[in-house]
C-alpha cells in the first residue's frame, strides 16, 4: 500500500513537470494553436499531475491493478 502511494506521488510529480516543460516549449512557438495548448498545460499542470497520480494509485500502471 505504501509502495503504491509512493509510486503514485512520483508519477504525479513527473506528469506535472512534463506538462510544465511541454507547455513552455509550446508557448515559445509562434503558432496560435500551440500557444493556446501550451498555456493550458502550464495552467492545469498540477491538476493533470494529481489526476495521473490518482489514476496510477487506483488503477495501477497501464490500467492493471497493482497487487
Amino acid at each position: 500500500m505504501i509502495r503504491k502511494l509512493i509510486l503514485a506521488v512520483v508519477v504525479a510529480v513527473i506528469v506535472t513537470l512534463v506538462c510544465i516543460l511541454l507547455g513552455a516549449i509550446l508557448t515559445a512557438l509562434s503558432v496560435q494553436v500551440a500557444v493556446t495548448i501550451g498555456h493550458f498545460l502550464e495552467d492545469f499542470s498540477s491538476v493533470l499531475g494529481i489526476l495521473a497520480g490518482l489514476w496510477y494509485f487506483f488503477a495501477g500502471p497501464f490500467g492493471r491493478p497493482v497487487l
